[in-house]
């Protein structure tokens, strides 16, 4: 068939090397410049695009295809063998890093992420979140958002809670009595 297009396949070795690069770049880069994507997931995205510029720009079609291919199945290789190794998980995904405790800034943590206060306030705002001493637990999570838990005095109301205090409520009203204004209305019907 001399239709047939001699390959050379070592780009798929280099389409893999710029993947493994590229996330540990964006890992090094921190939790602040990804949001609600991974670093791998967004690699991957990135990659694409690009590839698929390069796929207009020098008419390679099927190697193209062939790199996108490979991009996916790397992807998909890699979240199976994160569901399975949980340390491959923490590497390449993250974990949350605790940035308030008790009420007060963890200083470290927010420059181990290269985040400011005015920063970490403006995520708390953002959450509807006025003083950082109600918060109990603060939280930059692996994806970027900030994630919290109020002190007990700090948190709303819940409709249970709320149930029970107006229980309590009419409890104490039936102790008190009959309504003089009942009394009235029974009496006039």
């Amino acid at each position: 068939m001399s239709g047939v297009v001699n390959l050379n396949f070592n780009f798929i070795t280099e389409s893999v090397t710029l993947l493994i690069t590229s996330v540990i770049v964006l890992r090094f880069a921190g939790k602040k410049s990804v949001a609600k994507m991974t670093s791998l997931e967004t690699v991957v995205i990135l990659a694409i695009g690009t590839t698929m510029g390069h796929a207009v720009k020098e008419n390679k079609f099927w190697q193209v295809i062939i790199v996108l291919v490979t991009y996916g199945i790397f992807l998909i290789i890699v979240q199976k063998l994160e569901l399975k190794f949980s340390i491959l998980e923490r590497y390449l995904i993250g974990e949350a890093t605790l940035v308030i405790k008790d009420g007060k800034l963890i200083s470290d943590s927010l420059k181990k992420l290269r985040m400011t206060k005015k920063q970490l306030e403006m995520r708390l705002r953002q959450k509807g979140v006025s003083y950082i001493a109600d918060v109990r637990i603060g939280t930059i999570e692996a994806d970027g958002e900030f994630a919290f838990e109020l002190m007990p005095d700090a948190k709303p109301v819940t409709q249970e809670e709320l149930l029970k205090i107006v229980n309590k409520q009419d409890s104490a009203a039936n102790s008190k009595g009959e309504n003089i204004f009942d009394v009235v209305v029974k009496d006039n019907e």
